[in-house]
């Protein structure tokens, strides 16, 4: 991944992500970490349908889900919005961010973010909800490729219990199934866990958070249709 492209750097959105590809933006963002990470791995892997990334290559595929409820969702394209477009209503923007239940933080300096008072017992509740759904669908994802695994993203930044312990939950989900994914990714926007079920071996890599963010404007780009996997951001 090459995110240090004056297109990259320059580029600012003057609008928040339409709803329609968020899906597949998120997809991309999973793809962006993973190469940025391991580059090698996934040089070959692109996007799918069902699994949403698929290496046919290699015989892989990974389906993507993000850990997010509506609220989540809504306070994200909120924040998006605050922070991305220039000379809109601000006000309105963080009416809907505390509507959701979330709050503004400090970061860093001058910067801010948004946090929710959820709890970790909601962060299981939802993660254990998600992967129970990908799981009974095991095998229309393995149909076509020889190992598939299970992407979680986490839209919002995660509790530090549910960082710890994301894994236990996952897999107390996929141990009730005979047939399950061969791995796992949990992704957040400073980490990325990773898990081989079978081995039970797993191994967890951090990036900054202005890695994150340029990884998520090429994903976004991408989504929509501004950048493809052959431009030199993605090499």
């Amino acid at each position: 991944m090459n995110i240090e492209t004056d297109l990259v750097k320059k580029k600012e959105f003057s609008t928040s992500i339409n709803s329609g590809i968020q899906k597949h933006s998120q997809e991309y963002k999973v793809l962006a970490i993973l190469r940025y990470l391991y580059p090698q791995k996934f040089s070959t892997m692109i996007n799918g349908e069902a699994p949403d990334l698929q290496d046919n290559e290699n015989g892989v595929g990974i389906e993507v889900v993000s850990a997010a409820q509506e609220n989540d969702m809504r306070a994200s394209r909120a924040f998006s919005e605050l922070h991305q477009t220039k000379g809109g209503d601000n006000e309105k923007s963080e009416e809907r961010i505390r509507a959701s239940g979330y709050k503004f933080v400090p970061v860093q300096g001058k910067k801010v973010g948004i946090s929710t008072t959820g709890t970790s017992d909601s962060e299981k509740v939802l993660v254990q909800k998600i992967v129970l759904k990908k799981a009974g669908k095991i095998q229309q994802y393995k149909k076509n490729f020889r190992k598939v695994g299970l992407a979680i993203l986490f839209s919002e930044t995660p509790t530090s219990y549910a960082e710890d312990h994301c894994l236990e939950w996952v897999t107390e989900v996929l141990n009730n199934f005979q047939d399950s994914f061969d791995f796992v990714y949990v992704l957040s926007h400073r980490f990325c866990i990773y898990y081989e079920i079978q081995k039970n071996v797993s191994e967890k890599r951090c990036f900054t958070e202005n890695v994150y963010k340029s990884l998520s404007t090429i994903a976004r780009m991408t989504a929509e249709g501004q950048l493809s996997l052959t431009d030199p951001e993605w090499l």
